[in-house]
């Protein structure tokens, strides 16, 4: 069984996700994040070299957006008032960035306000694809009558869940979709009526938020040892989980989180075949170093070689998910001169990258041999937030 344990770290709280009993996600929910809030802005600054706004959420903080998540029809002045959503927090020294497409997640379909439909790419059935996408238009048919925003063609994108038939029924999915559509309705139809720097929508704690998706998987587990936690959660989701009340052994103690932390903070990563991983965080990017390390002593053939390289990968793809690394990130892998063998092993990462949590992009080998790969940015990486954790 899979385990997610939250626990109240002083400074912030963290969530350690354990996928077959190997830890696999560190998540650190810092207080005062913003990510998902919706405020009605005010421009207070247009920047048309860059393609870019400065919008203020409240006095003394300018959100950055680019003019290409604007979905609105008229060109942005100076002193225009919107409703904008903040879709990454502040990372190092740049401010947080918003978007006029502004969306309701739940666990089947993410609502927003642009009147494109998606489905995720996880989904591969077309036959699939296209029920989800005709469910939703069925739904937003029947909302009409009722939209209270007649400008707006409101749009959706399907997560993977949607897709599970044996444990979700069309029921379920038309409700929510329902449910979706008439709150984000309500929030901007009231939001044209607010002035600037107002709070449409206060987004719930990340933590209660991903301890409700984890609590609803069947194979996993939710923990925790704060009854502070505990309690706000259960009144919430009136759902249950387990409260950790041993006093002869912490929740700490008992899974190592305090050595796991440090582990995942280290500049190295050790793989079973001797080789290791060297993880560096520049201000531009990450680089990731593979060496052989002990793993080809009298065995340097392109095929062991090839081996190597691969388990690095399928751990490069951990190490991102458990750190959080995002932006871009350049691999140095083992050298190979065989271009099959390249050509497979950046398969291989693609495949190993799929199950993220957060879209990755494997893009190409360089001339110089380097992998290049991007992932999305959304919360601080954990390097970012170690001066906060403290044991």
């Amino acid at each position: 069984m899979n385990k997610f344990i939250v626990i109240d770290n002083k400074n912030l709280k963290l969530g350690y996700y354990f996928e077959d009993n190997k830890l696999s996600d560190i998540r650190c929910y810092e207080e005062g994040s913003i990510l998902g809030n919706i405020y009605v802005g005010r421009v207070s600054n247009i920047l048309n070299n860059i393609n870019a706004v400065f919008i203020d959420i409240m006095p003394g903080l300018s959100c950055y957006m680019s003019l290409e998540d604007y979905k609105g029809e008229n060109k942005l002045k100076m002193g225009d008032i919107l409703p904008v959503q903040i879709s990454k927090d502040s990372i190092k020294t740049k401010q947080p960035s918003v978007t006029t497409d502004i969306s309701l997640t739940g666990e089947y379909v993410i609502i927003h306000s642009d009147s494109t439909v998606g489905v995720s790419s996880k989904i591969k059935d077309n036959q699939v694809r296209d029920n989800l996408k005709a469910l939703f238009k069925e739904v937003l048919s029947d909302f009409e009558a009722e939209k209270k925003c007649k400008d707006i063609t409101y749009g959706a994108v399907i997560r993977t869940k949607a897709a599970d038939s044996e444990n979700v029924s069309t029921q379920d999915i038309k409700k929510e979709m329902l449910e979706l559509l008439k709150k984000l309705d309500d929030m901007l139809s009231k939001a044209a009526f607010m002035s600037a720097y107002s709070v449409i929508y206060k987004n719930e704690a990340a933590y209660l938020k991903d301890m409700c998706i984890f609590s609803k998987h069947p194979e996993c587990e939710v923990i925790t040892d704060s009854p502070e936690i505990y309690n706000e959660f259960t009144n919430t989701y009136n759902t249950e989980i387990k409260l950790y009340n041993d006093e002869m052994i912490s929740l700490t103690n008992l899974y190592n989180l305090k050595s796991l932390t440090e582990k995942a903070l280290s500049k190295r990563a050790y793989l079973k075949s001797g080789a290791y991983l060297v993880i560096e965080h520049t201000e531009a990017m990450t680089v990731i170093d593979v060496n052989s390390g002990k793993a080809i002593k009298g065995r340097n053939s392109e095929e062991n070689i090839y081996k190597i390289n691969c388990e690095a990968a399928m751990e490069i793809a951990r190490q991102l998910k458990l750190r959080n690394i995002s932006g871009i990130i350049i691999v140095d892998f083992i050298s190979m001169k065989n271009e099959s063998l390249n050509q497979n092993l950046l398969n291989e990462l693609k495949d190993f990258t799929k199950n993220d949590f957060i879209p990755v992009n494997v893009i190409d080998i360089t001339r110089l041999g380097l992998v290049e790969l991007t992932r999305k940015k959304v919360r601080k990486p954990l390097h970012e937030m170690a001066h906060l954790i403290k044991y």
